[in-house]
């Protein structure tokens, strides 16, 4: 029996550019607060069509057999050592050999190519605030556009934390052209006191009074803090005591010779530790309203915790 074994369609694998636009960038020095940017493009989409090639495809075709055989007496019977166990009865049997055999055959092949839906005008107006002159900004922002679709990506000088406090992207068509007007409202937050602050070391607790080292607090204003209790069990799972942030009436920070100490009193915030084990876990955490863009920048240095394992006879 022959077998075919051309495909009947075979897809071409391509990269396609579905849309076209362009990219520009803001750099942000400090002098210029508000920009407003104009980039173009085209909206298309990707359409195929079919054309029949002469290519070479190829069957398999029985050209013979062969004789294969098992069991039976092997060389040199009987030999030293015999009487040993008997042979198994031999058994032959014919096997086909097969062949590739070549032919010219039509093949159908799968074209892409693009079609225009529409041009793109879009207009985006960058706003940047800075709250802090204690450090120069040397942040790039880089808008792109490609067909309608409008992007905002930075590359920060990893002096300040940008955050996205607003984002407004509107569109409508007018005839062929669809228009798009964009607004980035963005606060520059200094870096160095927050990483500063979030350097946690010792922890303990003395009646009921849990304190942790930090770095200089200078402002609470970007800075989080929250506290997991447990009590530890022999057998079965650990009880959640407490798990939740920290507001900032229930946590005292006062400066020390190096840095910062927080004091927490567990027992106001309903936790009471009896006899048991307990392990007590502080955390301190990058804090700001608004989406974090260069977040993988800092990667885990957003936040940082100690747990104190304590025990009560």
């Amino acid at each position: 029996m022959k077998m075919l074994v051309g495909l009947l369609f075979l897809a071409i694998s391509f990269t396609s550019i579905a849309s076209t636009g362009e990219s520009k960038t803001f750099t942000y020095n400090g002098t210029q607060n508000s920009v407003e940017l104009i980039l173009r493009g085209e909206k298309t989409h990707t359409e195929y069509r079919y054309e029949n090639r002469t290519t070479t495809c190829y069957r398999t075709e029985v050209v013979g057999y062969r004789t294969i055989c098992t069991g039976g007496y092997g060389p040199g019977y009987p030999g030293p050592g015999y009487p040993g166990p008997r042979p198994y009865p031999r058994n032959c049997y014919q096997e086909p050999v097969y062949r590739q055999i070549a032919y010219p055959c039509t093949q159908t092949v799968q074209i892409p190519y693009e079609v225009k839906d529409f041009d793109v005008d879009a207009r985006v107006l960058i706003n940047v605030a800075n709250l802090s002159s204690a450090a120069t900004p040397g942040e790039n922002f880089i808008l792109n556009l490609q067909g309608d679709n409008l992007s905002i990506q930075t590359q920060g000088s990893k002096k300040f934390f940008l955050m996205l406090k607003k984002q407004d992207n509107r569109s409508r068509m007018n005839g062929n052209v669809k228009f798009i007007d964009a607004t980035y409202a963005i606060e520059l937050i200094e870096a160095a006191p927050v990483l500063k602050a979030l350097n946690m070391t010792n922890i303990s607790i003395e009646n009921s009074i849990l304190n942790f080292n930090l770095g200089l607090v200078t402002t609470t204003k970007n800075i989080g803090f929250s506290l997991k209790v447990l009590k530890k069990k022999v057998f079965g799972d650990d009880i959640v005591l407490f798990d939740r942030e920290l507001s900032l009436s229930e946590i005292a920070i006062n400066a020390n010779n190096t840095g910062s100490v927080a004091d927490v009193n567990v027992e106001k915030l309903g936790v009471n530790l009896e006899e048991g084990k307990y392990s007590l876990t502080a955390k301190a955490f990058f804090k700001a309203d608004g989406t974090l863009m260069n977040q993988s920048q800092f990667n885990d240095l957003l936040e940082t915790s100690k747990t104190l394992i304590y025990k009560i006879r």
